[in-house]
């Protein structure tokens, strides 16, 4: 026991060491909506309003607003609270291997995992948060339910809580109860159906409630059946592979989602693969390496059918892979003859996570790789460019931004910020030309327009900046920043009626806004308040 207490403690410092370079990392990509532009996340008492923002995920958007209000929106918190829910699932992981194979492989497993590169997206990713806690339910879930089945009677009850704590942290939750089936299935007992009754009438419950609030999940993409099915077959194949050699990890994989020959081929193996473990299974003792190995298939399976399932935007992201991962590790380690040897690999994994972590740490270096990786993705150059824009460097941010125009002409986000750089950077005449041809494509473009009356007013071209304000205002009433403009271009003309207008608009959109001092202020100067 003491032995096992000081492998813990080990284990928990090598990932506070590999996760210490990456604590002041920027919050990056989807961080900027989910956290950053979640408003839902400042009021943690505020139980309504953090469970109407996903109702998939209330415990994960919970543990922003815990971030919030104990540091605001200092990414360093949300890092470290990232890194601890790590370690905690490190611990949990090697409590549920434990229970199914040796003590050295289940301490070589879980540190194979626990500091493996491929990690560093569920946790160094502020987003990927949701993949790392949703696992915490997970694995507390299975060792639970295993050990129910060995006759621990608190086993039955911690696995529902699990259960329900994974389906309200994310969708994947809703197949957790297949890998318990799992477990009873390659155990050799016969599943007690009363019990799974009640994992599926939670989960038929949860899906019941989703359908009735937000309709049937709509695609986020049009991607037909069997582009789907063969896309992500491939995509499972490289998350296969960049577990066991990784080399070429992103943030951003622009992985084609069509049906391509490659898919079909990865679908048949992966198919047999499930054949061929079933059927090894059913002949082995229990407890032997060929039932791990049926569970460890199982578990990956139906941790990454969810986010297989919908075509999504991004057929592959490297966080939805984080506890197949351990399932496929689990796997690999209880088939080998000796292990001794393997433990040399884990001083190489715990650099190359060092090494992916400080790619995290900065984030135009994070992008410049995605774009390097993936050269003719405009998603991918965007990002990179975004990363130049944020760090003020806007010469070197330009023409990638006209890149990433080029590869996809049909966006306007990648002109507009071009537009923006240009401005920065002091060319007026290049940044006026860039937002007029995004408005020659998207004429509706409200940033274009309200970038124009920015430059405008800048200038001191007040009327052709309040015409730039107006368009936007005709096609985004609510739009905060015209709003505001145009109500401090009325007070200086002292048009009280129109300057109380637009800052009660503008107040009404952003009260908590970083002009919504200035706005009261005003309409108390006009005795309006």
């Amino acid at each position: 026991m003491r032995r096992r207490a000081l492998g813990a403690a080990l284990l928990v410092l090598a990932i506070a060491a590999a996760w210490a370079v990456a604590l002041h990392a920027p919050f990056t990509y989807d961080d900027r909506i989910e956290v950053v532009g979640n408003r839902t996340i400042r009021w943690l008492d505020a139980v309504g309003a953090i469970a109407s923002y996903n109702t998939s995920r209330p415990l994960l958007i919970a543990t922003y607003a815990l971030n919030w209000r104990l540091g605001g929106l200092d990414p360093f918190g949300y890092h470290v609270l990232s890194a601890a829910i790590h370690a905690l699932n490190a611990l949990l992981a090697w409590r549920l291997a434990s229970r199914l194979v040796s003590p050295e492989r289940a301490a070589l497993a879980t540190t194979l995992w626990a500091l493996h590169p491929m990690t560093t997206d569920a946790v160094t990713y502020v987003t990927g948060r949701s993949d790392a806690l949703e696992a915490t339910s997970w694995l507390v879930a299975l060792t639970a339910w295993i050990d129910h089945r060995r006759g621990a009677p608190w086993g039955r009850t911690v696995a529902i809580g699990a259960v329900i704590a994974g389906l309200l942290t994310k969708e994947v939750g809703l197949l957790l109860p297949a890998a318990l089936l799992a477990v009873d299935a390659v155990s050799g007992r016969a599943p007690r159906w009363r019990d799974h009754l009640v994992y599926g009438g939670a989960v038929a419950l949860a899906f019941a409630l989703r359908l009735t609030m937000y309709g049937w999940p709509a695609a986020e993409v049009p991607r037909g059946a069997l582009a789907q099915l063969l896309s992500q077959a491939e995509v499972w194949s490289r998350y296969l592979g960049l577990w066991l050699v990784p080399v070429g990890q992103s943030i951003l994989h622009d992985h084609p989602g069509d049906a391509r020959l490659y898919g079909a081929v990865a679908l048949a193996l992966w198919v047999g693969a499930a054949v061929a473990l079933g059927v090894q299974a059913r002949r082995a003792p229990p407890d032997s390496p060929a039932r791990v190995r049926a569970l460890a298939f199982a578990v990956w399976a139906a941790w990454l059918l969810p986010s297989s399932a919908l075509p999504l935007r991004e057929t592959m992201a490297e966080h939805r892979a984080y506890l197949a991962g351990f399932a496929l590790l689990l796997g690999v380690v209880a088939s080998l003859r000796t292990v001794r040897p393997v433990w040399v690999l884990v001083p190489l994994l715990f650099g190359a996570t060092v090494a992916r972590n400080r790619v995290w740490s900065d984030e135009v270096t994070l992008w410049s790789g995605a774009a390097a990786a993936y050269p003719e993705s405009a998603r991918a150059t965007y990002g990179w460019g975004e990363a130049l824009r944020l760090a003020r460097r806007f010469q070197e941010a330009e023409p990638v931004y006209a890149r990433a125009a080029a590869l996809d002409p049909a966006s306007a986000d990648a002109r507009i910020n071009l537009g923006i750089v240009r401005a920065e950077s002091g060319d007026r005449e290049g940044a006026r030309a860039a937002w007029r041809d995004v408005l020659r494509t998207h004429p509706r473009s409200c940033p274009a327009h309200n970038n124009l009356g920015k430059l405008a007013l800048d200038a001191g071209e007040l009327s052709e900046a309040a015409a730039a304000y107006a368009a936007t205002i005709r096609l985004c009433p609510d739009d905060p920043i015209a709003n505001l403009n145009l109500a401090n271009l009325a007070f200086d003309q002292a048009d009280v009626r129109k300057a109380a207008f637009h800052y009660r608009a503008y107040l009404r959109v952003a009260e908590d806004g970083p002009a919504a001092p200035l706005a009261r202020a005003q309409l108390l100067r006009m005795g309006l308040e």
